[in-house]
């Protein structure tokens, strides 16, 4: 008898960790599932940081064209803060005749330099990519995730879409 309620009892505990593995790996899941889902949204809220700098380079550069007595082109001198030694070359930006920044060429090479010299950093091809739409006479800048940064050429719209 004595070695029947060993047996009952191992087997007792056995179940006991067995349910406590169980709950544990189930929230574990859990948890690494709202962790997994929320990542587009935190790329997405990137792009729209990006979109909010974008917005206020192309207004600050308008108004300075404003104070330089509306110039058909402007110079653009960024510093870089991670090393306060190292300043990228000035670049030189068109202007159109109501004082929107203006790419080099109207194609995607010419959206994607029109990028680097506004923000001062390189368009990053695993995150953005640029692109000139004809059309509507603008340059997008479209993420992984579909969101996209559009930027009209003619009146300096700067809009942000988000992929439902």
């Amino acid at each position: 008898m004595r070695s029947q309620q060993k047996a009952e009892s191992n087997l007792l505990n056995l179940y006991g960790r067995m349910i406590a593995l169980i709950v544990v790996l189930t929230m574990m899941a859990i948890i690494g599932i709202k962790y997994f889902s929320t990542m587009p949204q935190l790329a997405a809220r990137g792009l729209e940081l990006e979109h909010t700098r974008f917005l206020n380079i192309v207004a600050m550069v308008r108004s300075q064209w404003l104070s330089l007595g509306k110039p058909l082109q402007m110079n653009l001198d960024w510093e870089i803060f991670d090393n306060q030694n190292q300043q990228l070359k000035p670049s030189v930006v068109k202007m159109n005749p109501l004082g929107w920044p203006q790419p080099q060429q109207r194609n995607n090479q010419g959206c994607q330099a029109l990028w680097q010299q506004l923000m001062g950093t390189e368009l990053k091809k695993s995150t953005l990519i640029g692109a000139y739409l004809p059309r509507d006479n603008s340059c997008h800048y479209r993420s992984q995730n579909g969101d996209s940064i559009g930027y009209q050429l003619d009146s300096g719209r700067v809009i942000f879409l988000t992929n439902p």
